[in-house]
């Protein structure tokens, strides 16, 4: 793949914020040819060779922006101070997120690479990561990455190197500050592109749900006029975000009318059935809850959209194994599953993955408390819980909601919870550690979490052998 500096609009860029995507852009533009600024607050943010550094200042010295064309915005940056920074001291100058940028990049040297872009609060991993399996299956050769794993901006890279060969096809995960600085311009012609759902989540960030839910619905902007657009059709924000949807084919998933895609039969369902009829066995994949029949009918709407044939979707779903951390099935112990969800950091994830889930469980939940509202964790204990045993800052808050509805303890380290949980549990029952809360109390994230978890669970001996 070639790519020379003059097929570019610009030949200074600023790149505001180095972490792992910022400095990707930054090197991925350097390699370009263009003059490369950076700035970060960080008087030790580790510069990319070659850039000229601007750092440690509280604010974007004007120096850096004299001359500059080009300026890439890193997600975890609110881009409102910025943009007014850039209309002071560089007006006129493009602005990018990185995936923007890495999107106008592909674009121009791929106009028709097939695209899929997934956002929602929860489930968006697993969705990318499924879509991406389904169109290895159908012979595609995705790049899979985004928010998840890989930018973008590393994979083009690797292409100019001539490290890797030019992918067939593009899925994305695009997070909500991935969207606030997507540059339309560098959309093109979205192929399918959805919103899973939307649930309380950063709202320090927004104002309000509304404009959260508005930004989600920037996914739909570049959307060709023979597009997918994929929503869930249960979401409270359907709606709103079906207004926003500008040109395409729209698709309902789990539609209770039945016209959009959806799933046949109570719990996770027997079948997943697409709106032309077209159907899939539910037992083509292996993971548990009704949440991945939902993510599942997104992935293979997106795969069939975009020709991948029944067959090779039937092997996608068979290779999928899903993602760490996210309802991974470790280990079954006297009779008895334990599940891995630590991934499941707020009270709607916690909700969806025990949504028509086939066994009754004990609930290992708790650590720093986000806010959420945990009122529809009672219901759902009362409905199938067994027992929850809580950990972390907020044990007292999740021992609050088990009260009375079911038995509860609280454990003062993972280990203990796992044991604590191993003795509420019957044959028959799954332990499932799905905290609603982030990890900071105990961990450094979620993922030593689920390690931590997973250690706990290996350690512990048959009744037999320990009898």
């Amino acid at each position: 793949m070639s790519l020379a500096p003059h097929d570019l609009p610009w030949r200074r860029a600023l790149v505001i914020g180095l972490g792992a995507s910022g400095r990707e852009a930054a090197r991925l533009l350097l390699h370009l040819g263009l003059e490369v600024r950076v700035y970060d607050r960080n008087p030790e943010a580790a510069i990319p060779e070659g850039a000229i550094a601007f750092t440690g200042a509280p604010e974007i010295p004007a120096a850096a922006l004299d001359g500059i064309e080009l300026v890439v915005l890193s997600p975890g940056v609110p881009p409102g101070p910025h943009r007014a920074a850039v209309a002071r001291h560089a007006e006129g100058a493009a602005i990018h997120g990185e995936m923007s940028l890495a999107l106008e990049i592909v674009g121009r040297r791929f106009p028709g690479l097939p695209t899929v872009l997934i956002t929602g609060t929860n489930g968006k991993s697993t969705v990318t990561a499924l879509t991406g399996e389904l169109l290895r299956a159908g012979g595609l050769d995705p790049f899979t990455g985004g928010n998840l794993g890989v930018p973008l901006s590393t994979g083009i890279l690797a292409l100019l190197r001539g490290e890797r060969r030019p992918p067939g096809s593009l899925v994305l995960e695009c997070s909500s500050f991935q969207l606030e600085t997507m540059n339309e311009a560098s959309l093109h012609r979205t192929d399918v592109a959805m919103v899973l759902n939307v649930t309380p989540d950063h709202l320090d960030r927004y104002p309000d749900m509304d404009a959260y839910a508005d930004t989600k619905a920037r996914v739909f902007a570049g959307l060709a006029p023979e597009g997918l657009a994929l929503l869930d059709a249960g979401d409270a924000y359907c709606g709103r975000m079906r207004a926003q949807i500008p040109r395409g084919r729209l698709c309902l998933v789990d539609d209770p009318a039945g016209a959009g895609a959806t799933i046949v039969g109570e719990g996770p369902g027997h079948t997943l059935r697409l709106p032309d009829g077209e159907t899939f066995a539910r037992a083509e994949l292996g993971l548990a809850g009704r949440h991945n029949s939902k993510n599942a009918l997104f992935a293979l709407a997106a795969a069939r959209h975009l020709g991948v044939d029944h067959d090779a979707c039937v092997a996608g779903l068979r290779a999928f194994c899903g993602l760490p951390h996210r309802m991974v099935k470790i280990r079954e112990l006297d009779g008895v599953a334990y599940y891995n969800d630590s991934k499941a950091t707020n009270v709607a994830s916690v909700a969806a993955s025990l949504d028509g889930f086939e066994r009754r469980f004990v609930l290992i939940a708790g650590g720093r408390a986000k806010g959420d509202d945990l009122g529809p964790l009672r219901a759902l204990l009362a409905r199938q819980g067994r027992a929850l045993v809580a950990i972390g800052e907020s044990a007292d808050a999740f021992a609050a909601v088990a009260d009375g509805v079911v038995p509860w303890a609280r454990a003062s380290s993972m280990d203990e919870a796992v044991r604590l949980a191993r003795g509420l549990a019957e044959p028959g029952d799954a332990v499932v550690l799905s905290p609603a809360c982030a990890s900071y109390d105990w961990f450094a994230n979620y993922g030593e979490r689920g390690d931590v978890f997973t250690r706990a669970v290996f350690e512990l001996a048959p009744r037999a052998a320990a009898s």
